[in-house]
Formats: C-alpha cells, structure tokens, sequence
C-alpha cells in the first residue's frame, strides 16, 4: 500500500508545470519539407521551411519536400513531412547571440515515393565542424549538441555520403543556451590515471547528449522542462536496485541567488534522488548506490554533470559522502550544506570530463557514505547528464571540409567525411590572469572540483589555487593589503601581523607577515606551508598560497568574513546563537580535528584551540564542578536556557567531561567525540522547536561558520596513537564550555 501511495504521490507533482519556459534571443524552428508552420514540442512555433518565411533558410544544393503518406497518429506532426538532400545543402541562421547554442536534429524514417529514408547514409556539419559521420536512423530518434557558436552565422550542411545515397531531416532546433549553461574553463579530467586539470577549454569541443537521467523520479517531458528537454529513469541503469531508496518532496527547490536555475535542470530533478537503503541493508552502512550507463566503446570522452540537491537530511552539516566515477574518487566528504550556500534543499551541479579505458562501454557513477560522518550514513544523487565529446582530438578541421566541398563543386558528388576537432561552502575565483600550466595530481579525493549552482564562479579558494599556483608574487601582496596598510590589520600571533587583503575581483584573503627578525618563524613557515598545503576540509581554513620573495616569509588564508566565534558568544551587536547552532559548531569544529588526527598518514596536532581561532578565562574546570554536581544546567547561558533538551544537555556535559579525564588513555578519540555531539544534536532535533526560535538560527547560521584556523607548529606532527589522546580533546572541552555558559557576555 505504501508503494502505492508513493506512485501516486510521484504522478501527482510531476504533471505539475512548474516553470516557465526560457526565451532564448537567437530561436530557430524549422519544420523541414513542410509548406506550412505548426505548433509542437510544448507548443513552440515550428515554421515550414517551404513556406515563404522558412524557405529563406536554405541555402546551396538539392533537395525535395517529401510527405508520409502514413503517418502515425502517436507520433509528432514534426515526422509527418522531411527534407530530403539529393547534394550537400545546407541550412543558414542568422547568430545574434554569440556563445554556446543547441541544436536538435529530428530524424523519422519512412517510405514515400522513390525514398526509403531508413537507406540514408549522409554526414552533418555546424561550421565545418562535424557533428554526424556515416549517420543512418532505423527509427525516430532525436540528436542533441551543445556546442560554441563564435561567428554571425551558424550553416548546417548536410552531405551524402557517396553518389547513390541522399540526406534528410525532419525537424531543426536551434537557440541559444541560457547564460553559464556550460562553464568554459577549469574542469576536472577523470581518467584511468587519475585526475588532473582539463588542458583545453570546454568551447573548443562539441558535446552530444547521450544520456539525460532524472535519478529516482519518473520520465520527464518537455512540458517539465524549461529547454524542453527529455529525462528519463534511473531504475535500468541501477547496478544493484536493492542499495538504492527513492527519497521525494513535494517542495520546490530552495534555489538560491547564483546558484542552479531551472534552466541548469527542471524543478522535478531536484524534488527526487536515490538514497542508501540503509532500512534494507543494516548490516553494513559502508555500501555504494551504482549506476552504469552504457556508451559507444569507441567514444573515449565524455562531459558528465552531476546534480545534487539535498532533500533528505533534517539538518544542515549532517550529509558526507563522496563521488566515484569509474572506480575513481571523483569528490571526497561532499558536504552539500557547504556549498550550497547554507540552504537546505539547495540545488548544485558538477561537472567532470571522463577519460574512459579502451574498449570500454559504460560509464559508471557511484556514491557512497564518508568517514567524515560517524553517525549517520548516506549518500545521494538527483540528476545525471552524460555527453560525448564529439571530437576529443580536435584534428583535421576546416582544411580538409574546404579541399572536399571544392571537389564536390567540380564533380557534382564524392566522399565527404568530416573529422573534427567542462568545482562548495561556496564560489570558484573565476581567474582571468594567464592560466598556469595544470600540474597532475593524485587521485585522493583533494583535487579542487568545480561545483556550481549554474554561475561562472564556483569555489573561491580553488580558484585562486588555481590562479596563483600557491606561490604569490610579493608585488601581488602588497597591491592587496595596500602595501601592508595598518588600517588593515586584523590580528596578530608569534608568527606575525595579520592583514585583510584583496586579490582580483574582490576575493578577500588573511595575510600573515612575519614580524622581522622572529627567528622562531621559519620552522613555522616551512612546517605551515608543506602540510597545510595538503589539507582540504570544509571546517578548516585553508591555505591560499605563500610568498618568499625578498626574505619575505608571508602564508596566505582564505578569509572568514564572519569573524572569530568569539565574537558571535560575547561580542555586542549579535543576536545570541541558539543551543541547535552551537551544536552544529561543535560538530563542525570536531569534523575539523578528527581529519586533522586521522586525515593523513601522519596526523597533526593544532593544539591551539580556542573560541578565537574558530572562524582567554579557564571555564572547564568550574563547569565540571556543575557537571559532576548533576547541575550543569545552572552554568547554561540565559539566552538560551529554556531552549535545550535535558537528554541533549546530558550528552554534551557528559562529552565534554570525558575530554577533560586527567589521563590521555581515558579520554575518547575525536571520532568518539564527533559522534557524541551528533547524538546531541540528534537528541536535540527529535523535541520541536517554537517559530521564534527557528527563525533566530537561520539568522545565526547565516553569521558563524563553523571553521577554525589549522595553526600547526613544527613539532605538531606525531604519530596516530599520541594524537587521539593528546590535548586537542582539553583544548576542545574548554570552546564547548564557552558554548554553553554565560561568562564573558
């Protein structure tokens, strides 16, 4: 009965429209060997192109109008009628819009007359690129491409491919593709070796669709869909149905300004997805959800979006996963609160170029839980879309099309083959400078990925990476900071003076100067640079790049513009955050510490923990004299005093306590602890709060990030024994203690 009213649910807001349609400037329709124009495909105004307004867009050659003379009556009024080519002819439309477009190519067979268009064999060509080569359709089908149209004109040819053969089409769509539909630079290339930067821009290629897949939702049409797009189900393609739970809503997405529009995928995409069946496999939570999509062996290359939009987690930072594409990490610990600019439900997207092996035939895609979450594991995905690259290569271009059409001019006929020559959290810088060259990277999961909400700016630290290539050019720093302008410090340490900078288009960074003369600097800076160059964590701040020109020793960090926690617990002039936020910073912070203790074959210590460094009076022993009294709730701050949950208070004290044991042996570890603060949080949820109250987090989740800074000193490293025991748990206990009370406001 459930999975009836689950199928029932589905029909009914999928047959909801939702969207309106987007109005492209450049919008070509052409119903081909049709004297007079139509309305199809979502009722769009398709013009006959022997009409006297539809002829104007044929150009050189011979062809003829042709008619079935059985049309079916499920079929499109578009498969009624065709054109055929006897010669190369061509198409030609006026371009006002310069940049990426579509093109869809409508091919019917039928019999009529002396043509029997299942017998066609022609090639196609946009610009004297090809799109089709050797091309014959059995039945109706429909070819999609995506590619840049950098002229004022766009000439579609098409070209038998000897003498006794012909062309044909039954339908043209051409328009221009919404603003950043496609992103141009920056994509990551997946392949057998690994993963490193696509060398080429995304412009220079044509994509053609292979597979649209709406994961988890039913078939939608172009009614469903702004560009009047098909989608279709996932359920073939699941390598294993059993490891994979449809989760739905029937809320809209939360899009969010710079993020995905429904231009990048239609509402429905986003309100389905396949989560881990965990209900059916309790066993073992460490599972994949796998798909397989077939491809042409042949086909080596392909554009692979993905797209994710939240709409099963309750809480914001509670889903990490990560991201296979052919047995590859393609993305580790995806946090899809972070970059989806704090909003649940929030759809992105994510693209990758995927090198297959040879004699490969499918493409698989998989997603799994991360170790980065203890307590509850799941992984999602809503949409995928699969291109091929038409010509990987990008050889034998324009030349060789001039040399054949000269040929076909002097001996009405011939050969004709054509050879032709894609990223939070929360933004990618994007960068304009001259791009360095791409270094190969391993395949660890820590490559920056563009992820996008449909913008040209996906994550800002990754672009400036990317950009500057860690090391930054001292005259760089000095235009930033304003030749290191007092006005601008914003704190200081033993390694030095902290200053605000700005870099190209208005991307904030920390700039740490060493105080001249510090001897004590230099270990820092060697130790600062060569591990925390490494670390890449949602809760930590990251390491833009560093300068050594000029006996300069200077460290860069991403700058935090909500300032220090501190300031969010006793500073004025901020509304008071709420016992939910406080765990969920907590949390993050523990996130922080337990990659830092186990994220890398040596861990690291911070030993430096405190409610300034999280982006001095000692509270933890007086709290613990409440805590062992049975009375912590009387140290509780009165901003929120009558808002926590006895059950989640307990947890967080008795937490908090075990970190302060006198014996390292006897503390937890920071998985241990990370867990302890998500059952409090959990703890925390399952009691409803009043409206007042929600609103007051929303505010607060939009003024603390929970992330600190990763100061590591030279002897920070140590081996994995000493690190779960060590005093980061101490240094924790007294933040959690700050989070709770009300001394100091």
């Amino acid at each position: 009965m459930a999975a009836k009213v689950l199928h029932f649910l589905s029909l009914t807001f999928f047959l909801i429209h939702f969207s309106t349609a987007f109005t492209p400037q450049d919008n070509y329709l052409i119903n081909c060997g049709s004297s007079i124009n139509t309305l199809a495909v979502e009722n769009r105004y398709f013009t006959g192109d022997s009409s006297e307004d539809g002829s104007s867009y044929l150009s050189k050659g011979k062809s003829v109008s042709l008619t079935n003379p059985i049309p079916s009556s499920n079929s499109s009024v578009l498969y009624s009628t065709a054109r055929v080519f006897t010669s190369g002819s061509s198409y030609k439309f006026n371009i006002k819009n310069v940049g990426f477009h579509l093109v869809r190519l409508h091919f019917s067979p039928f019999s009529s007359r002396d043509f029997d268009l299942k017998k066609a064999s022609f090639v196609v060509s946009a610009n004297e690129n090809s799109l089709l080569s050797n091309f014959s359709a059995q039945f109706t089908m429909l070819k999609e491409f995506i590619f840049m149209v950098n002229k004022e004109e766009l000439e579609i040819l098409f070209m038998p491919t000897h003498d006794s053969s012909f062309a044909y089409v039954n339908a043209i769509e051409v328009f221009s593709a919404p603003k950043d539909f496609i992103i141009d630079e920056g994509i990551t290339l997946i392949s057998p070796n690994g993963i490193q930067d696509f060398k080429q821009n995304i412009s220079s290629k044509i994509l053609e669709t292979v597979h649209r897949i709406n994961v988890g939702g039913s078939k939608l049409t172009p009614f469903n869909d702004t560009l009047w797009r098909n989608w279709i189900p996932d359920d073939d393609f699941l390598f294993l149905k059993s490891a994979a739970k449809i989760a739905t809503t029937i809320h809209p997405p939360n899009y969010q300004q710079g993020g995905a529009t429904r231009e990048i995928a239609p509402d429905n995409v986003y309100m389905t997805a396949q989560q881990m069946n965990i209900d059916k496999l309790t066993s073992n939570f460490m599972f994949n959800i796998t798909w397989d999509f077939p491809v042409r062996s042949e086909d080596s290359l392909h554009f692979v979006r993905l797209h994710f939009c939240d709409i099963v987690s309750i809480a914001l930072q509670t889903l990490f996963f990560n991201v296979y594409i052919n047995g590859i990490i393609a993305f580790k610990d995806l946090d899809l609160s972070m970059l989806a600019f704090h909003e649940l439900a929030s759809p992105i997207f994510v693209d990758f170029l995927v090198q297959s092996s040879v004699n490969t035939n499918v493409v698989r895609i998989s997603v799994g839980p991360s170790d980065s979450n203890s307590f509850r594991k799941n992984a999602i995905l809503n949409g995928v879309e699969i291109m091929k690259i038409v010509n990987p290569l990008g050889s034998e271009k324009r030349a060789k099309t001039k040399n054949i059409w000269i040929l076909v001019g002097s001996f009405g006929g011939g050969s004709f083959v054509l050879i032709l020559a894609i990223i939070s959290t929360l933004f990618v810088l994007k960068c304009r400078r001259r791009k360095p060259e791409p270094t190969r990277v391993e395949s660890t999961g820590w490559t920056p990925v563009r992820v996008y909400g449909g913008s040209s700016h996906g994550k800002l630290l990754e672009g400036a990476v990317h950009c500057y290539g860690i090391k930054i050019p001292f005259a760089d720093i000095q235009l930033a900071t304003n030749n290191f302008d007092k006005s601008l410090i914003i704190g200081s340490g033993g390694f030095g003076i902290v200053y605000k900078g700005i870099f190209q288009e208005n991307f904030g960074v920390a700039i740490k100067r060493r105080v001249p003369g510090n001897k004590q600097g230099l270990p820092e800076f060697q130790t600062e640079i060569t591990i925390l160059s490494r670390i890449r964590h949602h809760h930590l701040v990251s390491l833009v790049g560093y300068c050594e020109e000029q006996s300069e020793m200077i460290l860069v960090y991403e700058y935090m513009e909500k300032g220090p926690l501190r300031n969010h617990l006793y500073g004025p002039g901020l509304p008071p955050l709420s016992w939910k936020r406080r765990l969920e910073i907590c949390i993050g912070a523990a996130r922080g510490l337990h990659y830092l203790h186990t994220g890398s074959s040596q861990g690291i210590i911070h030993r430096d923990i405190k409610s300034t460094n999280i982006l001095q009076v000692h509270l933890g022993e007086w709290a613990m004299e409440w805590q062992k009294k049975g009375m912590v709730e009387q140290i509780v701050d009165p901003y929120i005093r009558g808002q926590i949950k006895p059950s989640s208070l307990k947890k967080f004290g008795d937490t908090a306590e075990k970190c302060l044991a006198d014996y390292g042996v006897d503390r937890p570890t920071m998985g241990d602890v990370l867990w302890n603060l998500e059952h409090a949080l959990r703890l925390q949820e399952s009691e409803i709060q009043i409206e007042s109250q929600a609103e007051t987090d929303v505010n607060s989740v939009n003024r603390a990030s929970p992330r600190f800074i990763p100061t590591i000193h030279s002897s920070s490293a140590g081996v994995e024994g000493d690190i779960d025991n060590s005093s980061s748990e101490i240094a924790t206990s007294q933040v959690f203690s700050q989070l709770i009370t009300n001394e100091g406001r």
